[in-house]
């Protein structure tokens, strides 16, 4: 069985997770689960590119994978915690496909997925428009039926002349696709759009027209995507700064996370925040782990000494694990798993 591109994700995965994982735990990183072990997960294995990168994914797509990588012999499954191993031949094989189709580079769904996707329809529905408007074509079905997402068109359109509105999406489109220094790939956004001439392929018409993998079209069509959410963030497009200026970007929190931080910040402590947030003080702790996997420069000390950090950390190390119990009960049970989830957040961060 030839490897595709979506085996070679869910390969790369599990070779991350060393054996620590089952394959449900690729699955809610896939889908970009905004749990606090799924959120974890991202930040201790390194995986946060992959997170949220097909929302749209079924459980059974990535068991079938799994399924298929274990025939080739790819993976094992250790019976005893149903999680999986890449083998020597599977590590070789990654290395090989990722050789011939390398992750695009501007990817990384945990910063821009969910971004992204708000700015696609936005962009897609205003090319649309804006395209029929300069057709003189008054009556079309809408591409994008979010309400939300059709009143935002309406009201940017409304103080916008159409016609110079378009020919400056069409300048800064032609600008950011040209850096990309990739003709198939700009290829594959232009084809993605609808105008009031031709309607947008879909990712297996692409896939069939171009004749490459279905999945590798749709991450190299999302990557054109964070990449003009990069331009825009470094100033060099104002137009799609627009798009997205109303946009949380890149911190990966949860709006509930968000809120611990800024008592945080105030300087309450874990038990008084959970009292004022009406939570429990094991939910804060969860946050707070969110929070120090997200920001390298959120100070862990006030609750895991510097000392408690390097024997957790050094643990971790010698025994080539990050899992928690392990962790716990081969230091004594000294450390709560709080302290130890802290700890391995920042020995991530530090390694890279």
């Amino acid at each position: 069985m030839p490897v595709h591109f979506f085996d070679a994700i869910v390969l790369d995965i599990l070779s991350s997770m060393k054996g620590e994982r089952s394959s449900s735990a690729v699955y809610h990183l896939l889908k970009g689960k905004r749990s606090s072990q799924t959120i974890q997960d991202a930040g201790l294995f390194a995986v946060s590119k992959y997170f949220g990168f097909c929302s749209a994914l079924s459980r059974e797509q990535v068991t079938v994978s799994v399924q298929q990588l274990k025939q080739e012999s790819l993976v094992r499954e250790k019976a005893e915690s149903g999680a999986y191993i890449v083998t020597e031949k599977g590590e070789a094989e990654l290395a090989g496909f990722f050789a011939l189709y390398p992750w695009p580079r501007h990817f990384h769904g945990g910063y821009y997925q969910a971004a992204a996707k708000i700015m696609w329809a936005r962009m897609s529905l205003l090319i649309q428009v804006l395209s029929n408007k300069l057709y003189r074509e008054r009556v079309y079905l809408p591409i994008v039926k979010d309400y939300q997402i059709q009143n935002w068109v309406k009201q940017y359109l409304r103080s916008r002349n159409a016609a110079e509105t378009a020919a400056q999406f069409h300048h800064e489109l032609k600008e950011k696709l040209s850096v990309l220094n990739d003709d198939e790939q700009a290829a594959i956004f232009v084809h993605s759009l609808t105008s009031g001439a031709k309607a947008g392929y879909t990712f297996r018409q692409l896939s069939e027209k171009m004749d490459l993998d279905e999945w590798y079209i749709y991450a190299l069509f999302w990557d054109v995507l964070h990449h003009f959410i990069q331009s825009a963030q470094n100033g060099e497009s104002p137009l799609f700064q627009t798009l997205i200026q109303d946009i949380p970007l890149n911190d990966g929190l949860t709006q509930s996370t968000r809120k611990t931080l800024f008592l945080i910040k105030e300087g309450h402590t874990i038990d008084r925040i959970a009292d004022i947030r009406k939570l429990k003080a094991a939910t804060i702790e969860d946050h707070i782990v969110e929070i120090a996997i997200h920001d390298p420069s959120f100070s862990i000390d006030q609750y895991v000494s510097k000392e408690e950090q390097k024997i957790i950390a050094d643990y971790a190390k010698a025994n080539q694990t990050n899992k928690i119990r392990q962790i716990k009960e081969g230091l004594g049970g000294r450390y709560s798993y709080f302290k130890i989830r802290l700890a391995l957040s920042k020995t991530v961060i530090r390694n890279g």
